[in-house]
């Protein structure tokens, strides 16, 4: 799938950013003749997905780059812990890299709460648009604070509604509905904005709630609901696309000031090569799978017209007061004015 971008100059901005963490320049097209590497990727996705995708794809960039001199090896499916237990060990230098969900990391730094405002992005263009540029470097460079250095944005997609037997156009749709969602205050907030009865649980217990009636809904990205089998239990999916899901590939700290300059060139090259890579098979991937469930008949897949989602954004306006301060008013205007 072809997707429009300006990524040429973006990535030149995001290379020198993350290389100004430690003074490093370098060109990462000469010869590598630095020394070996060995290196660690975590990450809770499953195989073969868009995330586990881009993160093999980064692994063969970094081979092939350092001739074979750099290895990463990959984690999928939890492997290596959940997000917080890896993001944990990033910062104690034990495991070297890991792309964990922006939910998760906002435990560590509130920059990434910005993303977690529902409706925030129009469509993939605006979302690139934010993460390559200026605001997305600025989230990336505040988390060397917390011993982490942030290469490049990946996503794991737009996250979308499924109900079991309760189609939604408008926000009172809603009204009632018992929804699971992610252990994030915004996100509990912005679905009982709506009206809803939002829960929290294991993502682990989340297909069988769905069986049993515990909650009536969910919402995740595509891939996510066709892997675990929630079509399997939902008669609906209404693509919302509520939240644009960016994933940050991050390096230790610790690890980063072990690698040579040229390693860290070659690195951040790939990172960021691969970073395009992903977003691209993330996007047709999802496509595919609505396709799919299309063409099965056996849920039917809701498209939220352009003025049904203007109806859901000024419902969850509330929500942007409350939190406007602590994100940052000027922020969210810039990310705002770049959709325009």
């Amino acid at each position: 799938m072809k997707v429009k971008r300006t990524l040429v100059v973006a990535a030149i901005a995001l290379f020198a950013a993350v290389f100004s963490l430690s003074g490093i320049s370098y060109a990462a097209d000469a010869a590598y003749d630095g020394p070996k590497y060995k290196l660690s990727l975590g990450h809770v996705i499953a195989d073969k997905t868009p995330l586990d995708m881009g993160a093999r794809h980064f692994a063969d960039l970094v081979s092939e780059k350092s001739g074979g001199k750099i290895t990463v090896n990959v984690y999928s499916n939890s492997a290596l812990g959940d997000n917080r237990s890896m993001i944990e060990s990033l910062q104690r230098g034990t495991l070297d890299f890991c792309l964990p969900a922006v939910a998760n990391l906002a435990a560590f730094t509130s920059s990434t709460k910005l993303f977690d405002l529902p409706f925030l992005f129009n469509n993939n263009k605006h979302a690139e648009t934010v993460l390559d540029g200026e605001i997305g470097q600025n989230i990336l460079k505040a988390l060397g604070d917390k011993g982490l250095v942030g290469l490049s944005w990946w996503v794991q997609g737009w996250r979308e509604l499924s109900t079991k037997n309760k189609p939604v156009h408008h926000p009172g749709d809603m009204s009632g509905q018992k929804i699971r969602v992610q252990d994030n205050e915004i996100h509990i907030a912005f679905w009982d904005e709506l009206g809803a009865s939002s829960t929290t649980m294991a993502y682990s217990e989340l297909f069988t709630a769905l069986q049993q009636g515990v909650v009536d809904a969910q919402e995740n990205p595509v891939s996510n609901i066709k892997l675990s089998g929630f079509g399997e239990v939902q008669g609906y999916i209404i693509k919302t696309d509520h939240i644009y899901d960016p994933v940050p590939l991050i390096i230790s700290k610790k690890t980063w000031e072990k690698l040579d300059p040229a390693a860290q060139a070659i690195i951040q090259e790939a990172a960021v090569e691969a970073g395009r890579y992903e977003r691209d098979f993330c996007y047709k991937y999802d496509e595919d799978i609505l396709k799919e469930y299309e063409a099965a008949g056996k849920v039917t897949v809701i498209y939220l017209t352009d003025d049904e989602k203007a109806e859901f954004r000024k419902a969850v306006q509330p929500v942007y007061d409350k939190y406007a301060d602590e994100i940052g008013k000027d922020v969210i205007a810039k990310v705002q004015e770049l959709g325009k």
